[in-house]
């Protein structure tokens, strides 16, 4: 026996549309895409560890040119503007980080208040504690790193003009020592980023986890 469906009336398909548009997150409270987040965060940490790839052979190379040591301080300049780019506080990565706590602190609130009726929403509780806690010492690294990166940037415009003069005076080694510090200022940096990479991952693996 075939069963012929009659067709739904017009108001039922306007109320089950209206049921399933209510029941879909707003723009701002839906999840977080993290494996994007993840993903910007990670183009920031490769475009710097390119960027300073080679930087001390570059300082060797300019031990007698005083353009090719200005060449070297713009291209440490260049990357750590990127990186203070990357990680501003308009920026997508410090933004999208803001909304995901955001979130994760009213899925938690949700979750405490259910907790008061059923007791085993403790620990769904627990899970978004946890998982804003990682996030909110992932915010504190940005902003150190990005405090850090400050003060090197302004330590390099305020270097390259000593390092030039020392070029113009004849002492090129005093040039490259102050560049080879500048280096070395550059390759922490790198390191504090590849901890906020870490941080990062840990944060999606959390997401992932619960």
């Amino acid at each position: 026996m075939k069963f012929a469906f009659a067709a739904a009336p017009a108001f039922a398909l306007a109320l089950l549309s209206a049921v399933s548009a209510a029941q879909e997150p707003a723009a701002d409270e839906a999840e977080p895409d993290l494996a994007q987040l993840l993903n910007d965060v990670n183009a920031v940490a490769d475009e710097l560890a390119e960027n300073i790839a080679g930087v001390q052979d570059a300082i060797a190379d300019a031990a007698d040119s005083r353009e090719d040591g200005a060449i070297v301080l713009d291209r440490v300049q260049i990357s750590v503007a990127a990186v203070l780019a990357g990680l501003a506080e308009e920026g997508d990565i410090w933004n999208e980080l803001g909304r995901a706590l955001a979130v994760w602190d009213k899925n938690r609130t949700a979750a405490l208040d259910k907790s008061e009726s059923n007791p085993a929403f403790d620990e769904i509780a627990e899970g978004w504690a946890e998982r804003i806690g990682l996030a909110a010492v992932l915010r504190e690294q940005i902003l150190t790193l990005r405090a850090e990166n400050m003060a090197l940037l302004n330590q390099i415009v305020a270097d390259k003009e000593l390092v030039l003069a020392y070029y113009d005076l004849g002492r090129a080694d005093r040039a490259l020592a102050a560049m080879r510090q500048v280096s070395a200022d550059l390759g922490r940096m790198n390191d504090s980023m590849r901890a906020v990479v870490d941080r990062m991952t840990a944060v999606a693996g959390a997401a992932v986890a619960q």
